[in-house]
């Protein structure tokens, strides 16, 4: 559900700032509806799975943050700045 929030609310600012004319937003707006409602519902994931993903995400974050200022580093002294 909050997939079909997510893309309605989005077609709804898109009409809002002017990028598309109301007849566009309708048909948009129906296809997802349309897309949501005879689409088969995707299986939820597991705890065990939803914590596996968490754990990869802050590991490759961790490792961003970690790797990224030895990066720096090495480009400032290998260019001089």
């Amino acid at each position: 559900m909050g997939d079909l929030h997510q893309k309605l609310s989005e077609l709804r600012t898109c009409f809002d700032d002017g990028l598309i004319n109301e007849t566009e937003y309708e048909t948009a707006r129906n296809c997802v509806l349309e897309f949501w409602a005879t689409s088969p519902p995707q299986p939820e994931k597991s705890f065990w799975q939803k914590l596996y993903d968490k754990a990869v995400y802050l590991k490759d974050k961790f490792m961003e943050n970690i790797v990224r200022p030895i990066l720096d580093r090495l480009n400032r002294l290998l260019i001089g700045n």
